[in-house]
């Protein structure tokens, strides 16, 4: 099999998996604060992760890597893990699955914008349209009406959401170049490592730590956080990393961006989340509009 083809079908199924593990985090995080659920994730990960590498051939600290890949990876989870998804689960927990799929599709335009500020890659005319487009689809999504989710809490998740987005595509430009010669389950080890000391830094800075933590024995807040890592942490994000690594950034990009169609779908049918005619024409905009960004 072609190595850009494998690394699409990776990217598809990287946006599936991540759909999934979406809905099953919107569970949890009913109950989990968000520092808490991310702590735990990233734990859960590195735990189960670290004997793979032995197994696979794999040294804990390869000889040879140039210091400014080490720095640049472990940046990256820093920002695009620890900062990013805390503040991803925080929008999650205020907006709902459904309209925090729509704010993610800002990911594309900051992919788009961190390119042209880091690389100096010059935007064309439709993308910044797409740009466009994916802005009015955010501004539709939160458009209010009288008995739905209050004002403030509206804009504070999709603020929220915005960052994550935004460092997300910082994280992605800086663990780029140093994808090339680096195996992808290393560059994924090392990503969480780096978050899971930055998260244990911010946990230890936090009153009643025990009470956060206190939820992820009940059962179910439990059974829902576990499979999220699994699937949104252990197995999306290899395969995240891995679809850069075998195609191009806007190929795996774009065949990403379809996480948003099923998320909103899942949403419906598992979260009961009201799909209405504004939320289809957000969703129609925000995937037209990263679309174009990625594409053109």
């Amino acid at each position: 099999m072609p190595l850009d083809l494998l690394g699409k079908i990776l990217a598809l199924l990287c946006a599936l998996m991540w759909a999934g593990a979406v809905i099953l985090f919107k569970l949890a995080g009913d109950s989990i604060r968000p520092l808490a659920l991310n702590l735990y994730k990233n734990a859960l990960t590195v735990i189960l992760l670290l004997p793979v590498l032995p197994l696979l051939g794999i040294p804990l600290a390869p000889s040879g890597i140039p210091l400014r890949y080490w720095l640049a990876v472990a940046a990256s989870g820093v920002l695009g893990i620890a900062v990013a998804d805390t503040m991803f689960f925080t929008c999650l927990n205020r907006l709902g699955a459904g309209m925090t799929a729509i704010v993610d599709c800002l990911y594309a335009p900051f992919v788009m914008t961190a390119a042209w500020l880091a690389l100096g890659e010059h935007p064309r005319l439709e993308q910044v349209g797409g740009a466009a487009l994916v802005i009015a689809a955010v501004l539709v999504a939160a458009y209010r009406k009288n008995g739905e989710r209050p004002t403030r809490q509206v804009v504070v998740g999709v603020l929220f959401g915005v960052g994550a987005m935004g460092i997300m595509a910082l994280s992605i430009v800086l663990m780029r170049p140093a994808l090339e010669d680096l195996h992808v389950f290393w560059v994924t080890e090392l990503r969480m490592l780096a978050a899971l000391l930055a998260l244990l830094v911010l946990f230890a800075a936090q009153s009643g730590r025990r009470n956060l933590l206190a939820p992820l024995w009940r059962k179910g807040s439990r059974h829902f956080a576990f499979w999220g890592a699994i699937f949104g942490n252990l197995i999306s994000m290899t395969l995240w990393i891995a679809a850069f690594k075998f195609t191009s950034v806007n190929s795996a990009a774009v065949l990403n961006q379809t996480n948003t169609v099923f998320v909103v779908v899942l949403a419906a049918v598992f979260l009961r989340d009201r799909f209405s005619l504004r939320r289809l024409l957000a969703t129609a905009l925000g995937v037209a509009g990263s679309l174009l960004v990625l594409l053109g």
